[in-house]
């Protein structure tokens, strides 16, 4: 890592930000080309205004390893995610979470470097990796408040307050999360190939889905059986495009499917896509809440945790916004 640091050539004046602190997750999917970006990113800021934080399989000390650098957030920080969307997940909920930093050091732009496997949030933001090289991302892009979905979860001896940026889901779309995340390490030689990846994990997802059982829900006064239940925020879900929400958008979406099926999961999100999406839409300041029977798998940002049942839900967006540099979205 030193050796990406050590080529670095004198900043860039047009560029809006004084200091950069990259947050990079080497076991993410992609990392080879993430640490290509940094490296071109590194470029634009003259070495002391770099830092580089390598996090581990450590959540505490992850959290310590960040919180160390908040003296140099701020409005004029870019806070770039070497990693994928749980990454990113991870350094918002640090911006979000903390109750030591200051407005002004929320406010540093957080950038995401296309790590990982979804890419939802970084698709969102600024498109694909290729869309436009990193000095003009970070001379044309703008700081936009990005509002993302609060999940609290208490089981038997605690509460757990969870940050979702792009989405949440309960059910057969986390089992099937579940069941791809069981491979990792084991992925065919193919899937260096885009397109063939693409279509082995669709098989593959489709599969762990006819599988997923449903489970048992208690929404108002008796309990019902459901197979899935999505929580969407912004435009692109699990790399599916078309949501007619925005990432800046006070409003996000629910999707609750009772058949066991497979093709319902399908239907419910053509229906979100194509037809009626007024009949999936929240408003801000709404909250979702139900507790399961029954265990079942659960998905913030492509983490996966199973929760035992008896674990009740509370699902509404945040009133604190995080800030992002984005080319695509005006805030």
């Amino acid at each position: 890592m030193k050796a990406v640091l050590q080529r670095q050539s004198a900043t860039t004046n047009t560029i809006p930000f004084d200091t950069c602190i990259i947050v990079y997750n080497p076991r993410s999917t992609q990392a080879e080309q993430t640490l290509q970006r940094i490296e071109s990113l590194s470029k634009l800021f003259p070495k002391d205004a770099i830092t580089l934080l390598e996090i581990r399989p450590n959540a505490d000390a992850n959290r310590t390893l960040l919180r160390n650098e908040v003296a140099r957030l701020g409005s004029r920080t870019l806070l770039a995610v070497g990693g994928g969307d749980g990454t990113a997940n991870f350094v918002v909920d640090v911006l979000l979470g903390d109750p030591h930093l200051t407005p002004e050091q929320r406010r540093a732009a957080v950038l995401p470097l296309w790590g990982g496997n979804g890419n939802d949030l970084a698709h969102m933001l600024n498109g694909s990796p290729g869309r436009l090289p990193l000095n003009t991302l970070l001379q044309t892009g703008k700081s936009v408040a990005v509002y993302p979905l609060r999940c609290i979860i208490t089981t038997e001896d605690k509460a757990v307050q969870r940050t979702a940026i792009c989405y949440a889901s309960f059910g057969a779309s986390a089992f099937a999360a579940h069941q791809l995340e069981s491979m990792r390490g084991t992925r065919p030689f193919f899937h260096r190939l885009g397109l063939a990846k693409f279509i082995h994990e669709l098989g593959l997802v489709w599969r762990a889905m006819l599988r997923a059982p449903r489970f048992l829900v208690l929404d108002t006064t008796s309990p019902r059986p459901i197979y899935d239940r999505l929580f969407i925020n912004g435009s692109r879900f699990a790399k599916v495009s078309g949501v007619p929400l925005q990432l800046t958008d006070k409003q996000f979406c629910a999707i609750t499917v009772e058949q066991k099926r497979a093709s319902a999961v399908a239907y419910h999100l053509a229906e979100l896509l194509r037809r009626h999406p007024e009949h999936y839409i929240v408003q801000n300041g709404q909250t979702i809440d139900f507790t399961l029977y029954e265990a079942a798998w659960a998905q913030i940002d492509g983490e996966i945790v199973h929760l035992p049942a008896g674990s009740s839900v509370s699902v509404q967006q945040a009133e604190q916004p995080f800030y992002a540099l984005s080319t695509l979205l005006s805030g």
